[in-house]
Formats: C-alpha cells, structure tokens, sequence
C-alpha cells in the first residue's frame, strides 16, 4: 500500500528472523518471502514467534521495512488451522522520485534486494549532508534490510532531527533498536510511534509490539 491508499501488485515482502520467542534463539526456517496480490494483500504461512524483520521491495518504489515481536495465536473456528498473527502489518513504500535526486537510494536498494550488500554499502556512503528527512529514512531503511544497523540508526536519528514528528522514522528507530536487542528503548520508540499515526491498523501492531516486549527480560 501507498502513503496515498493504493495497492502494489507483485511487491515482494520478505520476512527474516533475528531472534526467537522473548527475544531468545531462534530455531526453524528463518527467511521467507511471497508476492502481493492485485489488492496489496499477501501472507506467509510457517512463521514462528519471534522478532522478525518484514520488508517489502517493489520496482519503482524505495523499500519499507519494520521489525515487530510477533507472538501467535493459534486460529478459531470450525476450518481454521495454523497460526494467525494477532495484528495486520500495513507495509507503505515510497515511491522513488522521477527527477533523479534519489538515484543512489534507487541503486542501493537494488543491490540490497539483489544480496549484493558490499555495494549498498558503498552507495550508502555517498548520503548528502544536507540531504532532507525523507531521503535520510529511506537511505536508513536500506541499511536496515541490509543488516546494517548502526548506520540505519544513524541515519534515523539524523531524519528525526529534520522532522521530529515523522512516524516512518520514529518506526524505524524502533525497529533498529529491536534488532539490536534494546528492548526497553524499542519498547519507547514503539509507543513514539504510535503517538505518531492516525492509522488504525498501525496503531494495533504498535500497541501488539509494546505489549510482547514488556514480557521480555534479558537476562
């Protein structure tokens, strides 16, 4: 889905564990991906509770990411079976400008979606001091799909200091630090967030994730 409601038909959304249930090791498969439909819709089946990192990678749109807690339910009724996520994950990729200013970000990403990190690396380098919030996030979420997450907290951090009231990067602060194992400043950045969106379904995942990081303890 677009910031403006459309939907995306075949986007690919990738989902990749980086830690198990309560924030411990993770054991299964721990990648998967799935293409949207016509309306924007997709799922994935065989996901284990854990802390995963969804993106969603389309042509001619920068990439989305976030990283959530998720904890299952097993479904109700008489023909379901399987798990169910207890919330709807609304993905919004930006569209990438037509005029050429964001062409580094376009390739980094297409490095990334192509497992060639050493070469978003070095695109990623090229960010402009001056550069706005908007680019900051988006050059920030490609380090995050890459697994770069110091240099995607960095850039997060600079984006929120040029737009402190951006919910995208507020929502990819939190997710890094939940990559990097802060879960009580991921818990923070989670409910900055929230402060940060209208949308209900973002809302219902923000208060999901706030909820699952409470039980975790690090020991």
């Amino acid at each position: 889905m677009t910031d403006q409601g459309g939907r995306i038909d075949r986007a690919e959304v990738r989902a990749e564990a980086f830690f198990g249930s309560a924030g411990g090791t993770f054991a299964g498969q721990r990648t998967f991906s799935t293409r949207t439909n016509a309306k924007g819709e997709w799922s994935i089946l065989g996901i284990a509770p854990g802390i995963w990192l969804f993106s969603v990678h389309a042509d001619g749109y920068l990439p989305e990411a976030v990283a959530l807690p998720n904890r299952l339910l097993s479904a109700s009724g008489p023909n379901a079976s399987g798990m169910v996520f207890t919330w709807e994950l609304i993905l919004k990729p930006a569209a990438a400008a037509a005029d050429g200013r964001q062409a580094a970000l376009v390739d980094a990403a297409s490095a990334v979606r192509a497992g060639r990190a050493a070469d978003a690396d070095a695109l990623l380098t090229k960010v402009p001091e001056d550069a706005d919030a908007d680019y900051l996030a988006s050059a920030a979420r490609i380090a995050l799909v890459a697994g770069r997450l110091d240099a995607a907290r960095t850039l997060f951090t600079r984006a929120l200091e040029r737009d402190p009231s951006s919910y995208r990067t507020a929502l990819g602060i939190a997710s890094t630090l939940l990559l990097q194992r802060d879960f009580d400043g991921a818990s923070r950045a989670f409910d900055a967030a929230r402060a940060r969106t209208h949308d209900k379904d973002e809302q219902r995942f923000l208060s999901a994730a706030i909820g699952d990081l409470a039980t975790i303890r690090v020991r």
